[in-house]
Protein backbone atom coordinates (compact mmCIF):
# COMPACT_ATOMS: atom_id res chain seq x y z
CA UNK A 1 0.00 0.00 0.00
CA UNK A 2 2.82 2.08 0.72
CA UNK A 3 4.47 1.58 -2.27
CA UNK A 4 1.50 2.39 -4.48
CA UNK A 5 1.20 5.59 -2.80
CA UNK A 6 4.85 6.67 -3.26
CA UNK A 7 4.26 5.82 -7.06
CA UNK A 8 1.18 7.46 -7.39
CA UNK A 9 2.67 10.92 -6.25
CA UNK A 10 5.43 10.44 -8.39
CA UNK A 11 3.41 10.50 -11.42
CA UNK A 12 1.23 13.18 -10.09
CA UNK A 13 4.66 15.24 -9.53
CA UNK A 14 5.85 14.22 -12.67
CA UNK A 15 2.76 15.16 -14.35
CA UNK A 16 2.81 18.53 -12.74
CA UNK A 17 6.30 19.27 -13.64
CA UNK A 18 5.37 18.00 -17.31
CA UNK A 19 2.61 20.14 -17.39
CA UNK A 20 4.19 23.20 -16.12
CA UNK A 21 6.86 23.18 -18.73
CA UNK A 22 4.76 23.02 -21.27
CA UNK A 23 2.61 25.81 -20.53
CA UNK A 24 5.72 28.36 -19.88
CA UNK A 25 6.69 27.13 -24.04
CA UNK A 26 3.27 28.47 -24.74
CA UNK A 27 3.36 31.55 -22.54
CA UNK A 28 6.63 32.16 -24.36
CA UNK A 29 5.27 31.61 -27.84
CA UNK A 30 2.23 33.64 -27.00
CA UNK A 31 5.05 36.54 -26.15
CA UNK A 32 7.20 36.00 -29.41
CA UNK A 33 3.96 36.34 -31.59
CA UNK A 34 2.82 39.77 -29.66
CA UNK A 35 6.07 40.75 -30.02
CA UNK A 36 6.13 40.28 -33.97
CA UNK A 37 2.53 41.66 -34.02
CA UNK A 38 4.03 44.72 -32.45
CA UNK A 39 6.42 45.38 -35.05
CA UNK A 40 4.34 46.31 -37.60
CA UNK A 41 2.99 49.44 -35.98
CA UNK A 42 0.37 50.72 -37.97
CA UNK A 43 -0.11 54.83 -37.74
CA UNK A 44 -1.75 57.10 -39.95
CA UNK A 45 -2.08 54.45 -42.72
CA UNK A 46 1.41 53.63 -42.73
CA UNK A 47 2.68 50.28 -41.38
CA UNK A 48 6.60 50.26 -40.23
CA UNK A 49 8.64 47.50 -40.92
CA UNK A 50 11.98 47.07 -40.58
CA UNK A 51 14.23 45.82 -43.00
CA UNK A 52 18.12 44.32 -41.91
CA UNK A 53 21.35 45.05 -44.29
CA UNK A 54 24.59 44.15 -43.80
CA UNK A 55 26.67 46.25 -41.82
CA UNK A 56 29.57 44.68 -41.48
CA UNK A 57 33.28 45.97 -41.77
CA UNK A 58 35.71 43.69 -42.24
CA UNK A 59 35.11 39.78 -43.18
CA UNK A 60 35.88 38.54 -39.97
CA UNK A 61 32.98 39.94 -37.97
CA UNK A 62 29.39 39.65 -40.19
CA UNK A 63 26.77 42.25 -39.11
CA UNK A 64 23.45 43.46 -39.99
CA UNK A 65 21.85 46.31 -39.03
CA UNK A 66 17.98 47.71 -39.25
CA UNK A 67 17.01 50.44 -41.52
CA UNK A 68 12.85 51.26 -40.65
CA UNK A 69 10.53 51.05 -43.68
CA UNK A 70 7.56 53.19 -43.89
CA UNK A 71 5.05 51.34 -46.24
CA UNK A 72 0.96 52.86 -47.03
CA UNK A 73 -1.13 50.62 -46.04
CA UNK A 74 -3.47 51.54 -49.13
CA UNK A 75 -1.16 50.90 -51.78
CA UNK A 76 -0.10 47.83 -50.57
CA UNK A 77 -3.30 46.86 -51.31
CA UNK A 78 -4.12 48.87 -53.90
CA UNK A 79 -1.01 46.97 -55.44
CA UNK A 80 -2.41 43.62 -54.37
CA UNK A 81 -5.75 44.31 -56.22
CA UNK A 82 -4.67 45.32 -59.55
CA UNK A 83 -1.65 42.10 -59.47
CA UNK A 84 -5.15 39.74 -58.81
CA UNK A 85 -6.78 42.07 -61.70
CA UNK A 86 -4.02 41.16 -64.33
CA UNK A 87 -4.16 37.20 -62.51
CA UNK A 88 -7.45 37.15 -63.34
CA UNK A 89 -10.15 34.78 -61.60
CA UNK A 90 -9.38 32.59 -59.00
CA UNK A 91 -12.43 30.42 -59.60
CA UNK A 92 -13.78 29.03 -62.28
CA UNK A 93 -16.96 29.82 -63.61
CA UNK A 94 -18.43 32.90 -65.45
CA UNK A 95 -15.63 35.25 -64.29
CA UNK A 96 -12.98 36.25 -66.82
CA UNK A 97 -9.89 38.00 -66.56
CA UNK A 98 -10.04 41.71 -67.49
CA UNK A 99 -6.28 42.29 -68.58
CA UNK A 100 -3.94 40.25 -70.47
CA UNK A 101 -2.19 37.84 -68.67
CA UNK A 102 1.35 39.10 -69.93
CA UNK A 103 0.53 42.78 -68.67
CA UNK A 104 2.51 44.05 -65.64
CA UNK A 105 2.47 46.41 -63.25
CA UNK A 106 5.39 49.01 -62.87
CA UNK A 107 4.26 50.65 -59.92
CA UNK A 108 1.14 51.43 -58.35
CA UNK A 109 0.54 54.86 -55.80
CA UNK A 110 -2.23 56.95 -54.35
CA UNK A 111 -2.23 60.74 -54.83
CA UNK A 112 -4.78 63.09 -54.10
CA UNK A 113 -7.40 60.24 -53.63
CA UNK A 114 -6.77 59.31 -57.28
CA UNK A 115 -4.85 56.12 -57.68
CA UNK A 116 -1.84 55.78 -60.55
CA UNK A 117 -1.62 52.76 -62.32
CA UNK A 118 1.37 52.41 -64.43
CA UNK A 119 1.15 49.04 -66.54
CA UNK A 120 3.44 47.68 -68.85
CA UNK A 121 3.01 48.10 -72.78
CA UNK A 122 1.31 45.17 -72.83
CA UNK A 123 -1.60 46.43 -71.05
CA UNK A 124 -2.67 48.40 -73.78
CA UNK A 125 -4.05 45.84 -76.71
CA UNK A 126 -7.05 46.19 -78.56
CA UNK A 127 -10.57 45.37 -77.17
CA UNK A 128 -14.07 45.71 -77.75
CA UNK A 129 -16.43 48.54 -76.05
CA UNK A 130 -18.32 46.29 -73.58
CA UNK A 131 -14.63 44.45 -72.84
CA UNK A 132 -13.05 47.80 -72.23
CA UNK A 133 -15.96 49.18 -70.28
CA UNK A 134 -15.92 45.98 -67.99
CA UNK A 135 -11.71 46.28 -68.02
CA UNK A 136 -12.08 49.83 -66.60
CA UNK A 137 -15.35 49.28 -63.98
CA UNK A 138 -13.59 46.28 -62.59
CA UNK A 139 -10.15 48.71 -61.85
CA UNK A 140 -12.70 51.67 -60.59
CA UNK A 141 -14.99 49.20 -58.28
CA UNK A 142 -11.65 47.30 -56.90
CA UNK A 143 -9.45 50.37 -55.98
CA UNK A 144 -13.02 52.35 -54.70
CA UNK A 145 -13.03 49.79 -51.99
CA UNK A 146 -9.81 51.68 -50.22
CA UNK A 147 -10.76 55.44 -48.54
CA UNK A 148 -8.37 56.68 -50.23
CA UNK A 149 -9.65 56.58 -53.53
CA UNK A 150 -11.88 58.34 -55.44
CA UNK A 151 -10.67 58.30 -59.07
CA UNK A 152 -8.44 56.19 -61.04
CA UNK A 153 -5.14 57.59 -64.12
CA UNK A 154 -3.65 54.96 -65.98
CA UNK A 155 -0.23 55.46 -67.56
CA UNK A 156 1.24 52.90 -70.24
CA UNK A 157 4.75 52.37 -69.35
CA UNK A 158 5.36 55.68 -67.01
CA UNK A 159 3.30 58.43 -69.89
CA UNK A 160 -0.20 59.55 -69.24
CA UNK A 161 -2.04 56.64 -71.26
CA UNK A 162 -4.66 58.13 -73.82
CA UNK A 163 -6.24 54.97 -74.06
CA UNK A 164 -6.25 51.17 -72.87
CA UNK A 165 -8.03 49.46 -75.45
CA UNK A 166 -9.02 51.50 -78.35
CA UNK A 167 -12.85 52.77 -77.35
CA UNK A 168 -12.01 54.95 -74.15
CA UNK A 169 -10.74 58.18 -73.75
CA UNK A 170 -8.81 57.84 -70.28
CA UNK A 171 -6.49 60.73 -70.67
CA UNK A 172 -7.64 62.19 -67.40
CA UNK A 173 -8.54 60.54 -63.86
CA UNK A 174 -12.10 59.17 -63.95
CA UNK A 175 -14.69 57.29 -61.73
CA UNK A 176 -16.97 54.79 -62.22
CA UNK A 177 -19.56 57.43 -62.71
CA UNK A 178 -17.62 58.71 -65.40
CA UNK A 179 -16.91 55.89 -67.62
CA UNK A 180 -19.71 56.28 -69.91
CA UNK A 181 -18.58 59.64 -70.80
CA UNK A 182 -15.34 58.71 -71.75
CA UNK A 183 -16.57 56.60 -74.66
CA UNK A 184 -14.97 57.95 -78.11
CA UNK A 185 -18.03 58.18 -80.92
CA UNK A 186 -16.77 56.85 -83.96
Amino acid sequence: MKRILIISTLIVMMTSAILSTGCEKVSKTSKDKQEKVHLMDVQDGYMSLQVYFDASTDDKAVSIAKEELLVNKEELIGEILINQLIKGPSTEGNLKAILPKDARLINFSIKDDIAIINFSKEAAVPMTASKEEACLKAMVTSLAQLESVSKVTILIESKNAEILGGNYSISKPFGLQDISSLKIEE
